[in-house]
């Protein structure tokens, strides 16, 4: 510093302070000198033990820390990561979660700027995270699926982190990457952005290869009329979600047979493919069975809490604790996922979670509290920040779960592009198996097999052509096939008109007269040829 100070100092003496370069390596240099001693006095320790005085450490005096230490610091674009070691026997990790609201306050930053990550092996080391600018400001817009015609085992991307990194999440597990499959609960207050939220995974997953989905929406489809096409099987709610759950009761052992006898211990993508392989076939003498694949499955279940009021919480649970090992994942979307709306065991099912702005009182409810402890509070947004949200998933690194994250947006442009990935999925995704198809065809029949999978869902399915004569349409039941609608009502036929209410009810026969009058009945059957 000082051979800087006076190599400057006699070159502004000699040409004078406003000569050549002078000018512009002051302000430069002067810069990064200053900048340099601030990172050096933050950073200076003396054999290891803390900081000297710094403004550091007058920060951790002011919200209660004054014995933590500060140690390595890693400075990233908008994120530094300092390491924090606390005082052995007096402070623990559950002291700095409480600071957080104050550090942020010191710092001037929102709430969300600051989290904590402690330490899995000690209770009094950890990294403190500042992200000083919020990069989630500007929305980011749509633009169509990340990897159209790719498999449901690669990452979807449905947004981005505060620090520019991509939000992906998969729904497969991967014995290789210590992940499994995972079901999902999407939570949310009114105008947080579940619709954006759930638009983005349904357009990552109708996109790729290798799955179908199944959607329960009691909102008439309101969001997701232009992707209808695409949909296996898409329902109102109601009597239509009673019978999808129905089904996905029987569906779920079906395939997880299946799956047994080709030696599958989970779903892979080799499994949505025609078995060649003799490793995989279902024949006592190993050679290949050339049985037809079966795609991964996903069942969405929107606007979950009426269906949950309306079956009860033990379909929804036995679904969720058997489908991993089918190839299947549940995903449960609802506003506010407290006791009095899903049981406990239900909510255990549903580990990995996307919690949107919701009220504060709310925020346990959708997060772990190992994660609202390390600086994650949905409740601070509310709906004024559509999109933003936190995720806790399989696949994420744990580290990542206090980070704020939003999803893309889907401007008014979006419905054109996701009518033609529709119909890209009509053309060229997957189509139900026949364990699958069979499997909820014995359990709903025509509720499955009658399904309408295009936009005119709200359409009856039998209308009077230009003759005023009756079409006959796939959702009429068989035995109604023959009947003619325009034919005249029969006659009134004798007893029409006998009474109901207000008869003598008669007795009890014998044992004698009752095997009679059964002798007799069986007669008169014989005598009509019946």
């Amino acid at each position: 510093t000082v051979a800087a100070g006076s190599a400057w100092m006699t070159g502004a003496a000699l040409a004078g302070p406003l000569s050549g370069i002078l000018p512009d390596t002051y302000l430069m240099g002067g810069a990064v000198l200053a900048l340099s001693w601030n990172i050096r006095m933050a950073l200076r320790t003396s054999d290891g033990a803390a900081a000297t005085e710094s403004a550091d450490k007058g920060l951790l005096e002011k919200v209660g820390l004054a014995k933590a230490r500060i140690g390595r610091t890693e400075v990233e674009p908008n994120r530094v990561t300092a390491a924090l070691a606390l005082e052995g026997g007096e402070q623990t990790t559950d002291d700095v979660a409480k600071a957080l609201v104050r550090i942020a306050s010191a710092l001037d930053l929102p709430q969300s700027a600051v989290r904590f990550q402690p330490d899995p092996d000690s209770a009094r080391r950890g990294d403190l995270v500042i992200v000083p600018r919020d990069m989630l400001t500007e929305p980011q817009p749509w633009e169509g699926p990340s990897q159209p015609g790719g498999s449901i085992m690669d990452p979807l991307v449905i947004g981005r982190y505060d620090d520019g990194s991509p939000l992906v999440v998969w729904l497969p597990g991967d014995p290789e990457a210590g992940r499994n499959a995972q079901h999902f609960l999407i939570a949310g207050g009114t105008g947080s952005g579940k619709g954006d939220a759930a638009l983005n995974l349904q357009t990552e997953i109708l996109s790729r290869r290798d799955v179908i989905m199944w959607l329960s929406d009691p909102k008439a489809f309101q969001d997701f009329r232009p992707l209808l096409p695409a949909y296996d099987w898409a329902v109102e709610g109601g009597a239509g979600t009673e019978a999808m759950v129905a089904a996905l009761q029987h569906v779920i052992p079906a395939r997880t047979g299946w799956l047994g006898k080709h030696s599958y211990r989970q779903w892979t993508p080799q499994a949505a493919e025609r078995q060649t392989d003799p490793a995989h076939s279902c024949r006592p003498d190993g050679t290949a069975c050339g049985c037809e694949g079966m795609p991964y499955l996903v069942a969405w279940m929107e606007e979950a809490a009426n269906s949950l009021r309306a079956l009860g919480d033990d379909a929804f649970t036995g679904i969720a604790q058997e489908a991993r090992s089918a190839g299947c994942s549940l995903f449960v979307s609802l506003q506010r996922p407290s006791y009095d709306q899903m049981s406990t065991s239900t909510r255990a099912s549903l580990p990995s979670v996307i919690a949107l702005g919701c009220d504060p009182r709310d925020e346990g409810f959708s997060l772990p509290d190992a994660v609202i402890d390390q600086g994650a509070h949905p409740g601070a947004w509310g709906n004024r920040r559509p999109g933003y949200c936190y995720v806790v998933a399989g696949g994420i690194d744990p580290d990542r779960y206090a980070n704020p994250a939003r999803t893309q947006q889907f401007t008014p442009d979006a419905p054109a592009v996701m009518e033609m990935l529709a119909q890209w999925a009509v053309r060229n995704g997957a189509t139900a198996d026949p364990v699958t198809a069979g499997a909820a065809k014995a359990i709903v029949g025509n509720a499955y097999t009658g399904r309408r999978t295009d936009t005119d869902e709200t359409e009856p399915t039998a209308v009077p052509d230009q003759d005023d004569t009756i079409q006959t349409g796939t959702l009429l039941d068989p035995e109604d096939a023959a009947m003619d609608p325009e034919a005249d009502l029969p006659a009134p036929q004798r007893g029409d008109d006998a009474p109901l209410f207000g008869q003598e009810t008669g007795r009890k026969p014998s044992p004698e007269e009752a095997r009679e009058l059964f002798a007799r009945a069986l007669d008169e059957f014989e005598a009509a040829g019946q």
